[in-house]
């Protein structure tokens, strides 16, 4: 798939398709606004428009330069990846460090038309100054990166020419950027007195921006300002302005036509004014909402009127408030105590962690809360009561006390209850997943895996033989050999829906029971994975590459198995230990066998096994047990039969490997909506591989 920079330029020559398939479409990027009013700075979350399906100018290397339309309808938008939890908020569309990544998208949808997310930033120090500016409104645009699988061209009967409509896209990461490109993609903000108030789509990288040129006999005039927009209305940031004349002729040019003058949609202008208005003073609301109870109803009142009146931010409104209310404290000195565990004026963030807790210890025998102990509070809680408290919490007013409709609620206006079920559900998985210690990861090597192609396991051979220096004091060049294996990193997942009917009859049992035990469950899903590989071709493991024999074999290409099955003492152990001594590395050394080696039996053969590495206290030497200590035991009911193996340290010889997507170790837990119904999906993504990579650090018998 080409790939483009965002802009519709490429490096790739384009090449004519008449019918492009989802390998000729490119990577592109659509940029959109962010919607007025949504930032939450104690989370650190702002909601944002990613893509109004608007036409654009694009460079896709199979068609070439094309005018894109996107078809912004739930079946041609796959919005698995931004609503996974793990798409990326980017710095400008920038993938080639980690610090590139600023947040999170939290979650996503489409509503009539357009397509919405919420973006979490992080709180690292470097993303702090791109925080602020999106907080005081300084930055206001975003971009989102998509590929596009299909095209359907159609004839546009106005202008002539063909449009491509993308039927089949899917989004993937949203990036903050400083300039727009989308013709809607303006920013919201105050126009000067009179001035209409429209937005203009910047020059593409490869379209130089017309020159207007004049003569001395004809100078540029001023055009006539068009009619002042409403009001009441907040004007977009982008406006169209003139320059006074020149007081000295210029040098005479060339005669060329005026520029045409787009003509400008006045209704629409004032539509989009009353429209970005409305929201505005609702933007209000949770604002004023915190301060009643602290101020006179008059005097919020007041500020109300007068901050639609003069059109100001929800942040000035803020400030206008606190200073009001630090002056009515010159005659009340001392404030009302502060309720040491009432929700009311506390953190919504500490609250929803609280209820977390509070879940995860009422679902779980066992689990340990963390925290200052607030979880105590909403352990008698039903999840319609805790969604009333969030919705409280967050400025909300006339909260029902009906649960039908604190249901609607939650799964419609209130991205809270989601993110009540993902922490809950991750407690209580991390509480039984950590704890998990599967006995593969005694003899299997951990190397995480970057990304999901397959990644090659180099075995590097000894650094060669160092040589005299010789007289001129030149050194030798030497070579080290290398082999190589691919393993795989693959996706597990499971998912359940909390619905509507779930909320109203107060019954999360199903929800409870499945966070509870998928913890301890992809434990033991780890541990047999890996050995369903180890126990392959009756426990000869896989075929490697290398040599193209398993990993198991008698005979000069392996000679790490028994020729026969024999019982397991001490004599048994040490011919596998002797064998694996004489393995020679790729450039013919011994290999390094570590402090310790591992013992691996089923349970037919434990008490054999721990007979055999006892400590024995003998007064006779013939009656010492030689292995204790270095040779540890490792029981496995996965192990079928008498077969047992001994394994060198895995450090210093690894044999199998084992890893996990960098970054996200484990399991992971993301929600989202259910389509077509009224609900929330808990899904649990884990990201694990095993594979072989050596034969030479281990020995196998099957046994008798």
């Amino acid at each position: 798939m080409t790939e483009t920079n965002g802009l519709g330029g490429s490096d790739a020559t384009p090449e004519p398709a008449t019918a492009p398939t989802a390998a000729d479409v490119p990577l592109v990027a659509q940029r959109a606004i962010t919607a007025p009013a949504t930032v939450d700075r104690a989370a650190r979350t702002v909601e944002v428009v990613w893509s109004t399906g608007a036409r654009a100018r694009n460079f896709v290397p199979a068609l070439g330069l094309i005018t894109e339309e996107l078809e912004m309808s739930p079946n041609a938008v796959r919005m698995d990846a931004l609503r996974s939890g793990r798409a990326p908020v980017l710095n400008t569309h920038r993938r080639g460090d980690a610090r590139d990544v600023l947040g999170r998208v939290v979650a996503a949808r489409l509503e009539r038309g357009r397509g919405y997310a919420t973006l979490q930033f992080s709180t690292a120090a470097d993303v702090e100054p791109v925080w602020q500016r999106i907080a005081d409104g300084t930055l206001r645009a975003v971009s989102v990166g998509y590929r596009v699988h299909r095209y359907e061209p159609r004839p546009d009967t106005a202008t002539g020419e063909t449009v491509h409509r993308a039927v089949d896209w899917e989004p993937f990461e949203i990036s903050v950027v400083p300039v727009p490109v989308d013709r809607d993609a303006s920013v919201r903000g105050e126009a000067p007195q009179g001035a209409p108030a429209v937005a203009i789509e910047p020059a593409l990288p490869d379209e130089d921006p017309p020159m207007p040129e004049t003569t001395p006999a004809e100078p540029a005039a001023a055009p006539s300002a068009p009619p002042a927009a409403s009001p009441s209305a907040t004007p977009q940031e982008t406006t169209v302005t003139t320059s006074p004349a020149p007081t000295t002729p210029p040098e005479p040019t060339r005669a060329a036509p005026a520029p045409a003058v787009p003509a400008i949609d006045l209704e629409a202008v004032r539509a989009e004014a009353e429209r970005a208005a409305a929201e505005r003073i609702a933007s209000y609301e949770p604002v004023l909402a915190a301060a009643r109870g602290l101020l006179a109803a008059d005097t919020i009142d007041a500020l109300r009127q007068a901050a639609i009146r003069e059109r100001v931010s929800p942040e000035v409104l803020r400030g206008r408030l606190w200073d009001a209310f630090t002056q009515t404290q010159t005659s009340r000195p001392t404030l009302p105590a502060r309720p040491e565990t009432g929700p009311g004026h506390d953190d919504p963030a500490q609250i929803l962690d609280a209820m977390a807790e509070a879940l995860a210890a009422r679902a779980m025998p066992g689990y340990q809360p963390q925290g200052s102990g607030r979880h105590a509070e909403f352990m008698g809680w039903r999840p319609s009561d805790m969604i009333g408290e969030l919705l409280r919490a967050r400025g909300a007013r006339s909260v029902p006390r009906n649960p039908t409709l604190l249901a609607e609620r939650a799964f419609h206006t209130s991205s809270d209850f989601p993110l009540l079920l993902a922490a809950a559900a991750n407690k209580m998985l991390l509480a039984a997943y950590q704890p998990a210690q599967p006995t593969y990861r005694q003899i299997f090597l951990r190397r995480d895996f970057r990304d999901f192609k397959p990644h090659r396991h180099l075995r590097i051979g000894d650094f060669p033989t160092l040589l005299p220096l010789a007289e001129s004091g030149e050194i030798q060049v030497g070579t080290m050999s290398e082999s190589q294996e691919i393993v795989l990193l693959q996706t597990f997942a499971r998912r359940i829906r909390v619905t509507r009917p779930m909320l109203v009859n107060d019954d999360l049992g199903a929800f409870t029971d499945f966070a509870a035990a998928i913890g301890r469950r992809v434990a033991e899903f780890e541990n047999a994975t890996a050995y369903n590989l180890l126990n392959s071709a009756n426990g000869d493991g896989p075929t490697l590459t290398t040599g193209s024999a398993p990993v198991f074999a008698t005979g000069a290409a392996r000679a790490n198995k028994a020729s026969t099955g024999t019982v397991l003492d001490t004599s048994t152990i040490g011919a596998g230990r002797t064998a694996i001594m004489k393995q020679r590395t790729l450039d013919g050394l011994p290999i390094s066998m570590g402090q310790t080696m591992r013992l691996l039996v089923g349970p037919n053969l434990e008490l054999a096994a721990r007979q055999a590495t006892v400590v024995v206290q003998a007064n006779e030497i013939g009656k010492a047990n030689v292995f204790a200590g270095f040779v540890q035991p490792v029981i496995e009911p996965l192990i079928q039969a008498n077969r047992w193996y001994l394994f060198s340290d895995p450090v210093a010889a690894p044999v199998y490997v084992y890893g996990y997507l960098n970054g996200a170790e484990g399991p992971q837990v993301t929600t989202g909506p259910v389509q077509g119904a009224d609900g929330v999906e808990v899904s649990v993504i884990f990201d694990f591989g095993v594979g072989a990579i050596d034969w030479r650090g281990a020995w196998f018998n099957p046994g008798t």
